[in-house]
């Protein structure tokens, strides 16, 4: 929740914001190791693999910039551009079944190809019954 909206206010954060986020983590990292007070904050996140807070939501709004909003971020913050990223791709712009193959089958009603002789009409519900039965 708190990672929210990141890419909007944590593009460049202040000291002050570090420090508080690195203040409520490591509450949250004690607990959860059961650790000391005592125990150095650079340990806590050693032993637990969590990333500092501050770091991440950095990450996070970056990423959200550059990939997401195709926002350039000056050459300070990051030396990546938007164009130098591929874009997603959104799949089909048109239906499969209007593009058959030769090969594949139509499930479309085929009233305009009845009478012809080379293409093999099948029919479902019982409506071509001039040929004759071999029973």
């Amino acid at each position: 929740m708190l990672a929210h909206g990141s890419s909007a206010w944590f593009l460049n954060p202040t000291y002050k914001m570090k420090r508080k986020f690195s203040s409520i983590q490591r509450t949250l990292r004690l607990h959860i190791s059961g650790a000391y007070r005592t125990t150095p904050t650079a340990e806590l996140q050693t032993i637990l693999g969590i990333p500092p807070l501050n770091m991440q939501l950095q990450f996070e709004a970056r990423f959200t910039s550059i990939y997401r909003l195709r926002i350039s971020l000056p050459p300070i913050i990051a030396d990546i551009q938007p164009k130098d990223l591929e874009m997603k791709a959104t799949g089909w712009s048109i239906h499969p079944s209007e593009n058959l193959k030769p090969n594949q089958i139509s499930l479309e009603d085929g009233e305009a190809n009845i009478a012809r002789k080379d293409i093999i009409n099948i029919f479902t519900d019982g409506t071509e019954l001039e040929l004759p039965s071999a029973s």
